[in-house]
């Protein structure tokens, strides 16, 4: 085995049997924009979106689905909703995330008088875990009590995925 201790250069095509790096030693600059690395070597950010629509149509209940896992693993990291015209009075708006039929926060989002429309309210995710497969929902519900229902409900779910 020998040592280097000084800065030098490999002229020539050079072969390793065995490279063992320092851990973060290749940075995204060291990467050439057209390398072609293969999509299946990458974990993959996907930002699903849910809307009802804007105008004229108070808030409606509804189940749909909006993401059908692909990558052997994931993780949701972030799910948000919000309405275009808020709510008035009493009524309220709960937006949930369901993966194969069962909710994954620690509670649906209620969106009520108190939120300005296009207010973003966070949801706060229990489940994070998903795998091939799986399937993500959201589903609204929707209580119009005294007051008017908002309008143009909307939800935004990030994750990212492992491809294997």
């Amino acid at each position: 085995m020998f040592r280097v201790e000084e800065a030098g250069q490999f002229r020539g095509a050079t072969t390793f049997l065995d490279l063992r790096a320092n851990a973060g030693f290749l940075k995204k600059e060291h990467v050439e924009a057209s390398a072609g690395i293969e999509a299946s070597k990458l974990e993959h950010q996907h930002r699903a979106t849910y809307a009802q629509e804007s105008a004229t149509t108070a808030a409606a209940a509804e189940d749909r689905v909006v993401h059908v896992v692909k990558g052997t693993t994931g993780t949701l990291k972030t799910f948000s909703a919000g309405c275009v015209v808020a709510n008035i009075g009493d009524s309220t708006i709960d937006v949930d995330l369901h993966k194969n039929g069962v909710s994954i926060l620690t509670a649906a989002i209620e969106i009520d008088s108190g939120d300005a429309a296009y207010a973003i309210v966070a949801g706060i995710i229990n489940t994070a875990a998903v795998v091939a497969d799986d399937v993500l929902e959201v589903v609204v519900t929707v209580t119009a009590g005294t007051g008017t229902l908002g309008k143009g409900v909307f939800a935004s779910l990030d994750l990212w995925e492992d491809v294997d």
